[in-house]
């Protein structure tokens, strides 16, 4: 067994039998795409990508707690039994740490390429079909609506999005996932990202056509056509 797939099988264990739109399978996409990109961008580190990726989501917040995330305690764990040297984990801690779009607002972003495509891949399954139906998933898990016409979206900041949890759905889509596009990193991801942007602009308007949303809903969406 190689170290990457070793990672695989640890990421496996650890988030195969969740159920909040961060699971194994999530991972795997992420890994599939980012891979894509490296194709694109032949001068990133494959490997590390491979495995930054794959490990992107085992310390997240949201599943494990701000204490796990903190100290990315899987993280070092399955790095310190997959046969890569320090160097090599800690430049994957190093990207993990600085994945995730609260962070993004705090103006924490990858510091370099490789950290740039993981981030690319991992937003671009976070829109689209797959985006729309991940969101929906986990917002339900917090008991959240998936609509309410008379609560439009707020302003987004750093310190209120992690307390958004239960919020509604279509909400959720104003605060983070039509930003998406926006924080892309790499030439491929953005045009992916821009391509599934589309698809949830696409999606929110016939919604709200169907629904007979108030007019500041249309108006709302259409600044982010």
């Amino acid at each position: 067994m190689n170290n990457i797939e070793y990672i695989k099988q640890a990421i496996s264990k650890l988030l195969g039998d969740k159920n909040h739109g961060h699971d194994d399978k999530h991972v795997l996409r992420v890994y599939k795409t980012a891979m894509k990109f490296c194709d694109e961008i032949p001068d990133a580190n494959r490997e590390l990508v491979a495995a930054a990726t794959l490990l992107h989501d085992c310390d997240d917040y949201k599943i494990f707690g701000e204490e796990s995330e903190k100290l990315q305690i899987n993280t070092r764990r399955i790095l310190a039994n997959s046969g890569f040297d320090s160097d090599f984990c800690e430049k994957c801690i190093n990207i993990v740490k600085h994945m995730g779009y609260s962070k993004r607002l705090n103006g924490i972003k990858p510091e370099c390429i490789e950290g740039a495509i993981v981030s690319d891949a991992d937003m671009c399954d976070a829109t689209g079909f797959i985006g729309l139906v991940r969101c929906i998933e986990y917002r339900s898990g917090n008991n959240a609506p998936f609509f309410n016409p008379d609560c439009l979206p707020s302003e987004i900041t750093a310190e209120n999005y992690r307390q958004k949890n239960c919020n509604p759905v279509v909400n959720h889509y104003f605060d983070k996932i039509l930003r998406l596009r926006n924080l892309a990193l790499t030439e491929p991801g953005r045009k992916y990202l821009e391509q599934k942007h589309q698809i949830i602009v696409k999606f929110l308007e016939e919604y709200f056509e169907e629904v007979d949303a108030p007019k500041a809903w249309l108006d709302l969406l259409h600044e982010y056509k």
